[in-house]
């Protein structure tokens, strides 16, 4: 009886092998934009309510916009200034197969018998929102450009400063050891307090000791995306007898840190660690020219130009994954899988096809080569229909009249692709 493909065991995150690949034509649209700019939304000035009451009003009877009071005109708000247009820098873009999931795909296609179409798995690759490496180059016509990477997890950066902001706002607690602690509340009398209107954080009166180290904490953690100067003008003062007791209230729980390499060590208050991490931040990054980033660090990077760029190629790569399948060609044949061509598309299966004569073979075996060279495309079921037509295609009858397939397809004499196809390999012919 013909031998069954083993079952593979898959991972939670394996890449699926049994997907209804389909043409080019007929694919459905690419999936979510990995490096949409959802990411950017704080950055555009956004109207909320306090905006509408200085917005000239309609008349209902005719839609059109009221002349606003001379009055209001004194209390608008300056407008927002724009940010600073994204640059194009020198960097080429390209993608690479993430080593888990690629090793995880082999193992399959190993197991399988099948021919997968090259394409269609570079495509399962870049829509996976982690299955792909970024690989950022610098262009060779501009050595001067310097490219600046994290150790600890890989992100880039075009300026030593947005690096280092990325390593004090990502990794101080890789260094240190954040504990909050009890200790006596504020002393003094205070009239406002500031509160971010993003977050609705109470930062303290601006005059206080520890107002600066809270404003730089919450904009690291969470607005790191947005410059310092951006982020205070989110900032507002408010006179309010209940906040400035709640913000007395919450500022008895202190954080500290305490570095993990040496716990006796004195706790340092944020402002103080900061300091120090800076002192020993040249071992955390370092300067160059190629750098390889993994698929979700790339999504959540600070630095816009970059991220700008790899959005524009991986817009193109989503819809037609052709670094993607140049890099796992050659992981392929490096893993000892094999790439063929079959009419215009490429191929991957860990068995080499080996085209054979029929005559070479016994009458059982040729008389399946035959058909499948007459009637390329064809499936089992077909195969069954047309050469032992009494036959329910369904029966341990058919399944002991197709015993030569199996060894056919295990030999490379015919190729089973993803759906089911059959097909012999065709001869090479010499020029």
């Amino acid at each position: 009886m013909e031998e069954k493909p083993k079952e593979v065991r898959r991972d939670t995150k394996d890449v699926v092998l049994d997907l209804n690949f389909v043409p080019q034509w007929a694919r459905k649209p690419p999936g979510e934009n990995h490096y949409s700019a959802k990411s950017y939304k704080d950055s555009a000035p956004r109207r909320d309510r306090r905006d509408d009451r200085h917005s000239p009003r309609r008349d209902s009877r005719n839609d059109r916009p009221r002349r606003p009071h001379p009055d209001h005109d004194n209390h608008s708000r300056p407008a927002r200034p724009p940010r600073e247009p994204v640059r194009e820098i020198p960097v080429s873009i390209s993608f690479l197969p993430e080593q888990k999931r690629l090793a995880s795909l082999v193992r399959q296609m190993h197991h399988s018998r099948r021919a997968y179409p090259l394409m269609d798995l570079a495509s399962l690759f870049i829509q996976d929102a982690e299955g792909y490496l970024v690989k950022i180059e610098v262009n060779k016509d501009a050595p001067e450009f310097t490219l600046f990477q994290c150790k600890h997890c890989k992100a880039a950066a075009c300026s030593e400063e947005m690096i280092v902001q990325h390593l004090m706002s990502k990794h101080l607690t890789d260094v240190y050891e954040k504990e909050e602690i009890e200790a006596d509340p504020p002393a003094g009398q205070f009239v406002c307090v500031a509160r971010c209107r993003k977050s609705g954080v109470l930062l303290g009166p601006p005059n206080h000791h520890s107002y600066t180290d809270k404003l730089n904490e919450l904009h690291q953690g969470r607005f790191a995306h947005l410059s310092l100067e951006e982020y205070k003008r989110s900032i507002e003062t408010v006179r309010d007898e209940e906040l400035i007791e709640q913000w007395k209230e919450e500022s008895r729980k202190k954080t500290v840190y305490k570095l993990k390499s040496d716990p006796e060590a004195e706790p340092l208050d944020l402002s103080k660690a900061e300091a120090s991490l800076k002192q020993n931040m040249d071992s955390m990054y370092e300067k160059t020219h190629r750098a390889v980033v993994p698929s979700k660090v790339s999504q959540e990077l600070e630095d816009r130009d970059i991220t700008n760029a790899i959005r524009r190629v991986w817009a193109k790569e989503s819809a037609f994954p052709l670094s993607m399948s140049f890099a796992m060609r050659a992981a392929f044949r490096h893993m000892h899988l094999n790439v063929f061509k079959a009419g215009k598309i490429n191929f991957v299966t860990h068995i080499k096809p080996r085209p054979v004569k029929p005559e070479d073979t016994i009458e059982s075996i040729a008389e399946v080569l035959i058909f499948l060279k007459e009637n390329p495309g064809s499936t089992r079921k077909h195969l069954v229909e047309i050469l032992h037509p009494a036959l329910d295609p369904q029966s341990e009858e058919a399944k002991k009249a197709l015993q030569p397939l199996g060894w056919l397809i295990e030999r490379g004499h015919i190729i089973e692709f993803f759906n089911g196809t059959l097909s012999v390999p065709l001869s090479h012919r010499r020029r």
